[in-house]
Formats: C-alpha cells, structure tokens, sequence
C-alpha cells in the first residue's frame, strides 16, 4: 500500500523576531495540533510553559482547520513575549477510511503527530504536546533527555487496561500519546508515520483510542520510557482507574508533577469539574487573550453546589455527589 500523506496547504507565520536555526539549539520547539475549540487550551498550555520555564519557546500551530480564527488571538496573547515565535500551519488530513473519527471528543487534528517531522522542518527533536496539559514545574530537564537509541520518549499509563486487550507481552508499557519528545530524524529515518499509516490502514478495527493505539502497537520497541511528572493523567487525581501504585507512589507523582493532562472527560474548563489543578488552568488562561472567559455553567446556583461540596464529609459526598452534579 502506498502510505497516506497529509496535503500541506498553507502556513501563517506570526514569530517575535523568528528562530533562526543556530538559535534553535537553546529553544524548546513545541508541536500542538488543536482544533478551533482548544484554541484557549492550547493558549493557556503555552503560557504555563513560559510561566515556569526560562527558556526560549520555538511553538508551532497545526490544524486540520484553517487557523485563521484564532490565530490572531493566540498572538495577541503572546504579542511582545522575546522569548516565544509562533508558527500557524494548515495540514489536510482525508477524514474518512483509516482517518474517520466517530467519537465527538475526537478529532482528526489527533493524527498530525504522525507529520510531525513535516510540520517541524529545520529542528532535530520536538516536544508534542495535547492542548489539554499545563506545566506546573519546569520543562527544561524533559527537553535535554537523551533518547539512548530510542525514537521517542514518552511516559507509561500505569496498568493501562490496553496492555491486556492488545495481548502485549508481559512486562511491556502502554504509553499516552499526549506527551511525546520526538527524535524527529529518527522518527523519519524509521518511517514511522508511513509504518503507522499502514497499520491503521490495514487493521481500524484494533484501534480503540486512534493515534495512540497505533504507535503503540507499531513502534512498541522504539520508545524511551519517561518518569510519570512528565504526563500527569486524570487517574493519579481520581479513582476512576487502578494505577497498581502505592498511595506513597503516588503521592510522589503528585508532589514532583510537572506537565498534569486533563485526559478524558475531566476538563478543567468544566466549572463543576474539581480537579485539583483547575486553579493552574484557570490562571494560566489569564495570562493569554482569553482572560475574561468564563465557563458556560459557572452560574450563581452551581458556585453554590462548589462550594457546599467542598466541605461535606466525604461519606455525605459520596450519597450526595449525584444529586449535586459536582464532577469527582
């Protein structure tokens, strides 16, 4: 099979005072690849990276969409900032056959990781980020890691239920696809877009969370395993999944995070949602264009539900909780 390419359309460029390449080799260059909805997201994500982190900021903004609509916002927050360039660029991705995308949370946005070597000409590594992450803590130290051979790094789903539903051998990880430093030579030398393309071609139906279950199962001897700080997921937040870790274990991860992902349903723009890092969100927002939005169920009634959660006994919250509408 011929491996599936993305159509590259156009690219808006919006740098302060640009990168040029001998400059480059002191800054983070970060990949997002958001829709229109997670403009904001995608905002605040960059703001926490230059709240926390001293270094020089190389972003670059792809979309299935044209970015038009929010491009302008996205460099009105950053307008001034010596030590963030922004890129905008447009990918055509088919959104049909192995690309279709069923679930509404999703979108085809998820498979221009793949391109990533594309959509970065000129840097030989890239910090892909999903827009739905804050830094907490400095970047530098994810971004000097060694690969040792490896392709990329990423950091592990601790017991992740896919390790037993793709018969992956014992001992082996399953990583999230939402954090990826990427060794953007190897990731071409290795053809790894064009290795995972065909996969996704010619078997859709073991693909369950699309992207991510693809380079697992494609390149699954090819990842440097990342400490946990580095892709904080909702489940070390929440019980919604068994982690197999000691509550001490996690406790460390909690207390040394540095990049929390708001994965899944749990959305830090959800005001009912109470994830003990929606704070960080909500200020890291501040910082950008979208300072005066507010979220949609942030009514009179529901800061009334907030708060009374807050301070009942866990027990009268666990009878109580349903009928509040207040997220765990």
């Amino acid at each position: 099979m011929k491996p599936l390419r993305a159509k590259y359309l156009d690219e808006l460029q919006d740098c302060a005072g640009g990168v040029s390449p001998r400059a480059r080799q002191d800054t983070i260059s970060v990949l997002f690849t958001p829709n229109a909805n997670y403009a904001q997201h995608t905002a605040a994500c960059m703001a926490s990276l230059l709240q926390h982190t001293a270094a020089r900021f190389d972003f670059v903004i792809a979309s299935t969409e044209d970015p038009a609509p929010f491009a302008d916002r996205i460099r009105r927050s950053f307008a001034g900032n010596s030590r963030a360039s922004i890129e905008f660029r447009r990918f055509d991705v088919p959104t049909d056959g192995p690309f279709k995308v069923e679930n509404k949370r999703l979108s085809p946005d998820m498979f221009l990781r793949f391109w990533a070597n594309e959509l970065m000409p000129g840097r030989s590594r890239a910090l892909y980020l999903d827009p739905d992450i804050i830094a907490v803590g400095p970047a530098d130290e994810l971004w000097r890691t060694q690969f040792d051979g490896q392709v990329f790094g990423a950091v592990p789903i601790p017991n992740s239920i896919r390790l037993k539903e793709h018969a992956f051998p014992p001992g082996s990880h399953y990583f999230n696809s939402g954090v990826l430093l990427l060794d953007l030579d190897a990731w071409e030398r290795g053809r790894c877009r064009e290795r995972c393309l065909e996969f996704l071609h010619a078997h859709p139906e073991r693909v369950h969370d699309p992207d991510q279950d693809v380079m697992n199962l494609v390149l699954t001897r090819e990842w440097k395993v990342l400490d946990y700080k580095w892709n904080v997921i909702n489940p070390f937040y929440r019980d919604t999944h068994d982690l197999g870790l000691s509550r001490a274990e996690v406790k460390a991860v909690l207390a040394d995070a540095r990049l929390v992902h708001f994965n899944g349903s749990y959305k830090p723009w959800v005001y009912l949602d109470n994830h003990p890092r929606q704070r960080d969100y909500m200020r890291a927002l501040a910082q950008t264009d979208w300072r005066d939005w507010r979220p949609a169920d942030r009514t009179a009634f529901n800061m009334v539900r907030k708060q009374v959660s807050r301070y009942l006994p866990e027990r009268a919250k666990q009878v109580l909780r349903p009928l509040l509408g207040i997220e765990d």
